[in-house]
């Protein structure tokens, strides 16, 4: 069997860019071929541009684990086997029945069949699956958080979610996980958190929690927010392990790239699903939003998805907070340099007036095992999706980046049966 490091090289990011870019516009300005492609000569009939972008989306083209200048315990080893336990550990919740595992299990691909989800309440949005984050710059549906151990704190403090403060986090890592934290973080925990009020916590206006927060001297406070800080940081030291497999689309991707290959990848794919990734490629313009090995730009984009009753700005609701986030990139508690690292954050496009109600990409691997679908598990069926595309794309500003209009049903068929293959095994 040949070595996968036999395989061809990926090409550099820039080129794969820059086909991904032709083809976006190739979609809207060239005719395109009939799908009716002739079946017995499609495992050859793959063009220069197509075998490219392939390549840039095979398991094999993913690039090494990017740094996390933001968090210094991003690659700790210890650190990621507290944030482990922490992960599963059901009482950092207000009912000491909800885990981060609770809305994001490993068995469904570190998320769950629910429509919105369901901690101590019920929330307004879908579970994102939380495979691959280690690759993104944006987290929730909407970016609100610039890095993954900033959004690991809100789900804690969310009163629908986990529903505890950051004192009761504070008291359970004392309780549970003293010998742990002060070894990794090489601080002792010198405050004796159990005395104070488990409700303690800022921003909270007006509440009974603000008053038990406003009441610690400062110095207590930041103690207090320093352990919920690392806390997030060990939290989101496990999530950087949690990484795509191998799917039958790599497989397929692997032996047609290969340069030794004796041209047998059509076992590995089906002709219909061969067909669909021509489609996702070219006419259906998938690509232009879910390219990379992620299958994501990690953007944020405008799906003309219905709102369930309410109105959902997005993206634009949150734009002008992010670079004031108690905890984000540029923050006190960022372990970042803030003259040369958190770029995404310095230049960010605070243009509300192009985003509104536009959310983020998500990944599409393992998109077949983990229905429902969009921000708020609108459609059911992969089905349901792709039709829903066919009918919107360019009808309205809201839908002005879909270019699925001239789809088939047919073409919807395919590329449902491609889609399938983006599972892991």
């Amino acid at each position: 069997m040949t070595s996968t490091r036999a395989l061809v090289k990926p090409l550099p990011k820039l080129m794969a860019l820059m086909l991904v870019m032709f083809g976006a516009l190739a979609s809207n300005t060239l005719p395109h071929r009939s799908t009716a492609t002739s079946q017995d000569n499609l495992a050859t009939s793959w063009t220069p541009r197509e075998l490219a972008l392939i390549d840039s989306l095979r398991l094999f083209s993913l690039a090494p684990l990017p740094e996390s200048p933001s968090n210094r315990f991003a690659n700790n080893k210890q650190a990621a086997q507290l944030g482990e336990q922490i992960f599963s550990d059901p009482s950092f919740s207000s009912n000491g029945l909800v885990s981060c595992a609770s809305c994001h299990q490993s068995n469904y691909n570190f998320t769950d069949n629910k429509t919105v989800a369901e901690g101590v309440g019920k929330t307004n949005r879908r579970s994102m699956p939380t495979v691959g984050m280690a690759y993104q710059h944006w987290f929730f549906w909407d970016g609100r958080a610039d890095s993954l151990w900033s959004q690991t704190l809100g789900p804690l403090e969310n009163p629908v979610e986990h529903g505890i403060t950051r004192t009761k986090v504070a008291q359970l890592v004392q309780q549970h996980y003293a010998k742990q934290y002060q070894e990794i973080t090489d601080t002792p925990l010198d405050l004796d958190f159990l005395k104070f009020s488990e409700m303690a916590m800022p921003f909270s206006e007006g509440s009974e929690s603000q008053t038990k927060w406003e009441s610690l001297p400062f110095e207590e406070q930041e103690k207090i927010t320093q352990v919920f800080v690392n806390t997030g940081k060990f939290l989101a030291a496990f999530l950087r392990t949690v990484n795509p497999e191998q799917t039958t689309f790599d497989q397929f991707a692997d032996r047609l790239l290969d340069a030794n290959s004796s041209n047998n990848q059509k076992e590995i794919l089906t002709q219909e699903q061969q067909l669909g990734l021509k489609l996702f490629l070219g006419k259906g313009s998938c690509i232009n939003c879910h390219n990379g090995v992620m299958f994501s730009n990690n953007e944020f984009h405008h799906a003309g998805t219905p709102d369930n009753g309410k109105l959902e700005l997005g993206r634009a609701e949150v734009l002008l907070t992010i670079q004031d986030n108690e905890f984000g990139c540029l923050s006190k508690w960022s372990d970042a340099d803030k003259s040369k690292d958190c770029l995404h954050v310095k230049y960010l496009n605070t243009r509300v007036d192009i985003m509104q109600q536009a959310f983020k990409t998500p990944s599409l691997r393992n998109v077949a095992t983990r229905p429902p679908y969009m921000h708020a598990g609108q459609f059911q069926t992969l089905k349901e999706v792709l039709k829903h595309y066919q009918t919107v794309a360019n009808t309205s500003p809201l839908t002005d980046e879909l270019f699925h209009g001239e789809l088939s049903d047919q073409d919807l068929v395919y590329l449902e049966q491609f889609l399938m293959s983006l599972s892991s095994q």
